[in-house]
């Protein structure tokens, strides 16, 4: 062969098999350079403090950390820092009870009695499918109340919280509603238990984190020194300019239901491992993520929230607590999986949800509405109240505000003492939601806050009409009326 004909076949293969990958390698630095310009605008004007990472065809095209592990002391997130996870364990709940029905141990149309036989409410035992559970339309709820009244550091196994619930009536007949439920996880949990005759927590190292290489996963026991984890940080209404942790608001260990805490590396592991059939099988990864129940702007199948966006197909979870917001998005036709693990307010989650959605699936109602609503924010606070109620009447055609992200930041206005602009957005969210409930108790705060004690007085009395039930709301308007 000619150096002249060694060249041309070169140069052929240069063509027909390097060009496309150059392209494709643009082509993803084009989708990715707006989301990490957004984002870092996000973390210096907004304090977005988490890691987020987005893969493609399983491996990692964009990864970075913002914000601080631990505010205080300004130690950084890192690509590798631990993050509470909340809700996001209930997929590997879901998936522990998948690998017992693929084994032939139990039936998704068994009972909760077939396997707890002593459960010691009957209507439960005896009318609760496994599939209800799975799905949050068994009637059962949540037990939040319950437990923040009670010492977290007792409740670590389990079995631990089953008199939270265990006699609490049923919100509705099995099957005919749907209900989120922590409750129903915790039951699961109970049954994997016993099925399995392994506690909840080994079962699902063994059987989840360990054939999928997450190395970082776990329940950890909180009052132990665990290195390299993020605190959760909320804004105070109460203190203006003083940040609070959740460290009294955490679990004191995860549960089936949620508060494992994980990486963005390790949860794409385990996108990874789901999709390649590691940990079920194809039928079965295709049953458990199919949508069953409507579920916010989606569906909820076993364990996994469904969502399509222009025809792409988004499966995974999400997470919430206080200063805790997450999730994983995959992908499956574009080839993407998206972690995002914040420890800080949700608005910044919210943000960077919609934009990484936007970039990677295109825009949608729900998402054009968001940006629109920062729009309107935005306005108010340089232009004022009356300015942003022009803008909206000119676009409310076009467009529907969120009243949540209202709230966000007004009450961001009131942490930053900008009590006046806070003011003018939440009258602007009474305004167009004259129904909200916390509408009233957050411009009653804002007042407060201002020195209009009279104004105060008057919006917290229509949020106790509305709440009557609010110990501390009662309280301060006894304070305020001194």
């Amino acid at each position: 062969m000619t150096t002249r004909q060694l060249y041309f076949i070169t140069a052929i293969f240069f063509i027909v098999v390097l060009q496309p990958i150059v392209v494709r390698a643009q082509n993803l630095k084009s989708i990715v350079a707006p989301i990490r310009s957004h984002l870092k605008n996000l973390e210096n004007e907004n304090n977005l403090s988490g890691v987020v990472l987005i893969a493609k065809d399983g491996k990692p095209i964009y990864r970075e950390a913002f914000g601080f592990a631990n505010l205080p002391d300004c130690v950084k997130n890192k690509p590798d820092t631990k993050f509470n996870l909340a809700s996001i364990n209930k997929m590997f709940t879901a998936i522990a009870i998948m690998q017992l029905v693929e084994s032939g141990k139990i039936s998704f149309q068994d009972k909760v009695g077939q396997y707890l036989t002593d459960y010691p409410n009957k209507s439960v035992a005896d009318s609760v499918t496994i599939h209800q559970l799975l799905t949050h339309t068994s009637g059962m709820s949540s037990f939040w109340e319950e437990y923040n009244k009670l010492a977290k550091v007792n409740f670590k196994t389990v079995s631990d919280y089953l008199p939270l619930f265990a006699d609490k009536k049923l919100a509705f007949v099995p099957g005919s509603d749907f209900l989120y439920s922590n409750f129903g996880y915790m039951v699961l949990g109970l049954i994997i238990e016993k099925v399995s005759g392994q506690n909840y927590f080994d079962f699902v190292k063994e059987h989840i984190y360990k054939p999928a290489k997450m190395t970082n996963t776990d329940v950890y026991e909180l009052d132990n020194a665990i290195p390299n984890l993020a605190t959760g940080y909320t804004m105070s209404l109460e203190e203006p300019g003083q940040w609070k942790n959740n460290i009294f608001s955490n679990l004191a260990k995860g549960t089936p239901a949620g508060g494992g805490y994980s990486t963005a590396d390790d949860l794409l592991s385990f996108a990874n491992a789901l999709q390649y059939n590691i940990l079920l099988s194809k039928e079965s990864v295709t049953l458990c993520t199919s949508g069953k129940v409507k579920y916010r702007e989606g569906m909820y199948g076993y364990g996994f929230e469904e969502n399509i966006i222009n025809g792409h197909r988004i499966i995974g979870h999400t997470g919430g607590h206080d200063g805790i917001a997450c999730e994983i998005m995959i992908y499956p036709d574009l080839g993407y999986t998206v972690v995002i693990l914040t420890n800080g307010e949700v608005e910044n989650y919210w943000e960077a949800s919609n934009l990484i959605k936007k970039q990677l699936a295109g825009s949608v109602p729900s998402i054009d509405n968001f940006f629109y609503t920062k729009d309107i924010i935005k306005t108010v606070c340089d232009k004022g109240y009356e300015a942003g109620i022009k803008e909206v009447e000119l676009n409310s055609k076009k467009y529907s505000l969120r009243e949540n992200l209202i709230e966000r930041y007004g009450c961001k206005l009131l942490f930053e003492k900008k009590a006046n602009q806070a003011i003018d957005l939440f009258k602007l969210n009474n305004h167009f939601f004259p129904n909200s409930t916390y509408g009233y108790y957050y411009i009653s705060e804002a007042y407060r806050v201002s020195g209009q004690k009279k104004q105060a007085i008057e919006y917290l009395k229509l949020y106790l009409e509305k709440e009557p039930e609010d110990y501390d709301a009662h309280l301060k308007y006894k304070l305020l009326m001194k």
